[in-house]
């Protein structure tokens, strides 16, 4: 009778931490799209997201008809601040060794305006300490474009993106999105979880 009572306690706490393990490597994620930061306002050297920080230096939180060079995209954030040092802008997500599929939209402050003539913009993002590494140079002519990515990080770190030069005037980024991708280690462990659970539950029915 008490190996009874002790095999059914030890089962469900199996199960759970199974389950518990598999889906928050399954489900981690980030998006953020800017628009809720400062009440929708715009404004210059902004340093208080709620997703990330900025160090270094500075960026600016533009869009919604503040220095709107992407109308209809609402807010968004130029990776050169206004105090000529771009500022290295981190996730406050630490996001652990695993696959990852990453995408954010990126362009240039000015985007089609003839009345600037500024050089192009390259902006380098980082993840899981340099295990994922890219640069992406931006000009004037460039859209809102869409850039995507699926890779393998071995150490932990935050996603960051840090523009180069010093005229305040960068590269525009928009609806940053970092999601897990299930190994199959996760979805085992997952699926085990709820196996172990609907065991416990017909035998405590029984």
């Amino acid at each position: 009778m008490k190996i009874t009572k002790m095999k059914n306690p030890l089962a469900i706490l199996f199960a759970i931490l199974l389950l518990m393990m598999g889906t928050q490597m399954a489900f981690a994620a980030l998006h953020d799209d800017f628009n809720l930061e400062n009440g929708g306002v715009g404004v210059l050297n902004y340093n208080n997201f709620a997703n990330w920080t900025v160090s270094n230096g500075t960026v600016d939180l533009i869009g919604n008809g503040f220095f709107d060079f992407y109308p209809g995209n609402g807010l968004y954030v130029d990776l050169d601040g206004s105090t000529n040092q771009p500022g290295l802008f981190s996730s406050k997500t630490t996001f652990a060794p695993g696959i990852y599929d990453v995408s954010f939209n990126l362009g240039d402050s000015y985007y089609n305006n003839p009345d600037y003539n500024y050089p192009p913009n390259t902006v380098t993002i980082q993840m899981g300490m340099g295990d994922f590494n890219v640069d992406i140079t931006r000009n004037s002519n460039n859209n809102l474009d869409l850039f995507t990515y699926t890779f393998t990080i071995s150490h932990a770190g935050p996603l960051t993106f840090q523009n180069d030069g010093n005229d305040n005037v960068g590269a525009i980024l928009d609806n940053v999105t970092v999601s897990a991708v299930p190994e199959p280690i996760s979805l085992l462990l997952f699926g085990l979880g709820l196996v172990g659970l609907a065991g416990v539950r017909r035998k405590f029915k029984k």
